[in-house]
């Protein structure tokens, strides 16, 4: 019997652990929106720590693409629908560099920083090579503005 209550004490202490933990994360994480203006993100930098939310809001004629070595390295990238309000979820720390694709000409851009920008210098080192002389070289002057938290 008293094993018996030992191993009942000891579960019920791991389930009251696991809920606690779930619920703390849920309570303290964020959600940020983004309003999708004419041709500009606002805000155009977002900063928020792992595991809040980013929402985009008024894309009649607009969406939310992750860009291609802009995002913290084993994160996962994002491709938002045209006309359709977005959500994604961020855990990895790190700068995320996004555009609206039938906008990026106008300079419709944005970065998010999640946590510490870790991967600052080799995003800005990657937009450098990969997209001088095209719409996305604009990402260069949001990533000069990011500060670290």
């Amino acid at each position: 019997m008293e094993l018996y209550m030992r191993i009942l004490t000891g579960l019920l202490a791991v389930i009251v652990t696991t809920v606690t933990v779930s619920m703390t994360q849920s309570v303290f994480a964020a959600e940020v929106t983004v309003n999708a203006e004419a041709r500009a993100f606002k805000p155009d930098i977002v900063y928020i720590q792992p595991g809040d939310t980013v929402g985009w809001i008024n894309m009649t004629s607009h969406n939310s693409v992750s860009v291609e070595g802009v995002i913290p390295e084993g994160a996962t990238p994002w491709q938002g629908q045209l006309g359709e309000n977005f959500k994604v979820t961020l855990d990895k720390e790190g700068v995320y560099g996004y555009v609206c694709q039938p906008h990026i000409g106008f300079g419709m851009i944005g970065v998010i920083v999640v946590g510490q920008p870790t991967n600052l210098e080799a995003a800005t080192k990657y937009v450098q090579e990969k997209y001088t002389g095209t719409p996305f070289a604009r990402l260069l002057g949001k990533l000069k503005q990011v500060k670290a938290q």
